[in-house]
């Protein structure tokens, strides 16, 4: 019962704060573009006259018609919209980015985990039998070169061109 009251609270105070702020957009718009006051009665006395001494409506007069009459629509839509808005996220915005400001050059990018590389868990038995298998392979590249070969020709030459 007390979230269906604090529901309609809700829904009561975004209707109410919706309707004033556009109201105060109407009658801001208003007066600068058809000098009038709509929230006076004497604008509204002064459209009546107009109209019962035969006034003839020109395009300008039309919008305005039309404007006066589309505030009912706009005041539900944005009713609607305001009571369903996150007004949380709006206030908790400002607060967030003066709370990150300095911290941006000091957090770790996103980390893409699809590439991240799982490997198995060895035993030591199999580490030791890989260090020695690469040793091996060192060890095999090293006898095979050439270069001690190439070197002891290059002595016995050499030894050949003094005699």
């Amino acid at each position: 019962m007390i979230k269906k009251i604090f529901h309609f609270i809700c829904f009561v105070a975004a209707g109410l704060g919706w309707s004033a702020l556009l109201i105060f957009i109407y009658k801001i718009g208003f007066a600068y573009f058809y000098h009038l006051d709509i929230l006076s009665a004497k604008t509204y006395k002064t459209f009546s006259i107009f109209w019962n001494s035969g006034g003839v409506l020109k395009s300008k007069d039309l919008l305005l018609i039309f404007l006066l009459f589309l505030y009912v629509p706009l005041c539900f839509f944005g009713w609607y919209r305001f009571y369903y808005f996150k007004f949380m996220t709006l206030i908790t915005k400002p607060l967030n980015w003066l709370v990150n400001l300095g911290s941006d050059k000091y957090q770790v990018k996103d980390v893409n985990i699809k590439n991240l590389k799982v490997e198995e868990k060895k035993t030591i038995e199999q580490i030791v039998q890989e260090r020695l298998d690469q040793e091996k392979k060192k060890n095999e590249k090293v006898s095979s070169d050439d270069a001690g070969d190439f070197r002891k020709k290059i002595i016995e030459k050499i030894n050949e061109g003094k005699k």
